[in-house]
């Protein structure tokens, strides 16, 4: 298949019962997948389990699937969905809400093989730094915007805000950053940017 096909046409070739579509948009995504399944559960297997399950349900359900032209995007949100149905289960853990406060976990640490000192300026060290004293919810919002690349309106549907309220919550997490940071906002921005061209976060 070529690696080039857009989404729109992959997910085409998915719904029309095309297993290498299926195996194509597990090779391309679950790297992405897996990082985030491991800050909301932080352990391997059910992390892996979850994943099994979404793509056996993908695969079930293809024909009452909507067409979508951003995978990514589709797959994040149902991990999330499936990763919280996941945990309402599980006997050691009382009904669980998606906003639930501790469900998300960036856990930064300036001395993973991926922030090296050597890789970027001192001021992208501290930020790493920074984000550790974020909330959880502050952490996602960060994480989905800034290095998931997603928009406000995506990032409200993953997160079970309103749009106003994904506006609000990144607000809030730009502002505790200069805060902590002590440097205006657009010095953040261009910060987060360029740490996500590692886009190597320690789990």
């Amino acid at each position: 298949m070529n690696p080039e096909l857009s989404d729109t046409a992959l997910w085409s070739r998915l719904l029309n019962g095309e297993e290498d579509a299926l195996d194509q948009i597990y090779k391309v995504h679950f790297q992405s997948l897996y990082q985030y399944g491991m800050r909301m559960l932080h352990q391997e297997d059910e992390v892996k389990d979850c994943l099994h399950n979404l793509f056996i349900k993908l695969w079930e359900n293809r024909k009452t699937l909507n067409p979508t032209t951003q995978i990514r995007y589709y797959l994040l949100a149902a991990l999330r969905n499936t990763i919280v149905n996941h945990r309402t289960k599980e006997s050691k853990y009382e009904k669980v809400e998606a906003s639930d406060e501790y469900l998300f976990d960036l856990n930064f640490t300036l001395e993973s093989a991926y922030i090296r000192k050597e890789e970027i300026n001192q001021k992208a060290v501290q930020l790493a730094a920074a984000m550790n004293q974020l909330t959880p919810r502050q952490k996602e919002i960060i994480y989905l915007k800034y290095f998931e690349e997603l928009d406000y309106s995506q990032i409200a549907e993953i997160m079970d805000l309103t749009t106003k309220g994904t506006y609000k919550l990144s607000a809030r997490a730009l502002d505790a950053l200069r805060e902590i940071m002590k440097v205006d906002k657009t010095s953040l921005v261009l910060l987060l940017l360029e740490l996500n061209k590692l886009h190597k976060w320690h789990i």
